[in-house]
């Protein structure tokens, strides 16, 4: 049997490279970005102590984070591990490892107790100190590179550090759920209730309310399934929102949300029954095609574009993969989503030169 403990967490959370190339390029964190924070790593490295010093000047002011912290050991313990942090940061280095230590951190600070909005608060002060510490260095105009590729990475360990706390606090509630159901089953009490509340929870993306990335690998695992064992058509979109990033530069994330709920609207009100509408991550989107072949897929496409053109704000649009899945041949789930993102791509480029949807299509 494979243990929790034989995996890093960074496997444990279902994490792939491509998985990290996506995430970053959703965040138009590109070469150049890499590049602005490496030409920054010395002058950080030679300013280390005076920067970490203004950082636990201003949290050890707030009584909350000085009661986690407690004694002078644990003080000089944090200020070690952000030291190696801050240089990470300007490494160019932004892989597994980085990914993985990351994670780490959302799982420390959630068993000790350290609050989501405490951690938001301390990655606020530290952009605020690096930014000071860059411009003085560089001034305003060499700066803005630099401090554009900073905000990209402290948002994409942001994002990282807020999934491993998730991921902890659904932990937690299996845990919880199972003692409930135990301590009900020897007493006769029915659970359904309660259990429908917990999986609902589990399987559903807290801001749109469509299906989440569990989720979706679970019912694309069973459709493949049926359709291959009945030999019945299928079909995946996988979608990628052309226009969102202007959105929430422009009018910030609270209108950005608001796009993606109206996203969700649009993808529920073309479903069918047996349809399934998911949010993979950031803008990304999925639509499960259960008995859809390619014809029938577009169709559904199309009445989506429509149903965007209406319902969702702002010059949205999708660029999406379209694959039917050959029911006499074998796929695994895996491997249908990243068929179905490398056609996204395709699409997305398309999208670029072209404007508009764009569709890319292809059957396995």
């Amino acid at each position: 049997m494979v243990l929790a403990t034989d995996k890093r967490l960074f496997e444990q959370m279902g994490m792939t490279e491509r998985g990290i190339l996506r995430r970053l390029h959703s965040l138009d964190f590109s070469e150049s970005s890499r590049a602005s924070l490496i030409s920054a790593s010395d002058m950080i490295g030679e300013n280390l102590d005076r920067i970490i010093g203004k950082f636990y000047d201003v949290q050890l002011s707030q009584s909350e984070i000085a009661v986690i912290i407690g004694d002078a050991d644990t003080l000089a313990r944090l200020k070690t591990v952000m030291r190696g942090y801050i240089t990470d940061l300007f490494s160019g280095r932004y892989d597994e490892e980085y990914v993985n230590n990351r994670l780490r951190i959302g799982r420390v600070h959630k068993r000790i107790g350290v609050s989501p909005k405490a951690y938001m608060n301390s990655m606020n002060l530290l952009q605020d100190i690096l930014r000071d510490e860059i411009v003085q260095a560089f001034g305003d105009v060499m700066a803005a590179d630099i401090r554009e590729a900073l905000r990209k990475i402290l948002l994409f360990d942001t994002y990282l550090v807020s999934e491993s706390y998730v991921d902890a606090y659904l932990l937690d509630m299996a845990v919880a759920r199972s003692e409930v159901e135990k301590y009900a089953g020897e007493r006769g009490i029915a659970t359904e209730m309660l259990s429908g509340h917990l999986h609902d929870v589990a399987t559903r993306d807290s801001l749109t309310g469509l299906a989440n990335r569990e989720a979706l690998q679970d019912v694309l695992h069973h459709e493949i399934n049926t359709a291959q064992r009945y030999k019945l058509p299928l079909s995946l979109a996988f979608m990628d929102l052309n226009g969102f990033k202007a959105v929430n530069d422009s009018y910030g994330h609270d209108e950005g949300d608001a796009v993606l709920r109206d996203v969700s609207s649009a993808l529920s009100s073309v479903t069918r029954v047996v349809d399934v509408a998911a949010r993979y991550g950031g803008d990304e989107f999925c639509l499960v095609l259960p008995r859809a072949d390619l014809t029938g897929a577009r169709l559904v496409m199309t009445r989506l574009e429509q149903a965007f053109r209406k319902m969702v704000g702002h010059d949205i649009s999708f660029s999406s993969g379209l694959v039917q899945v050959n029911p006499e041949s074998a796929m695994e789930t895996d491997a249908l989503i990243a068929m179905a993102d490398e056609l996204m791509y395709e699409a997305k480029r398309r999208s670029k030169s072209e404007g508009g949807f764009q569709i890319a299509e292809a059957l396995t």
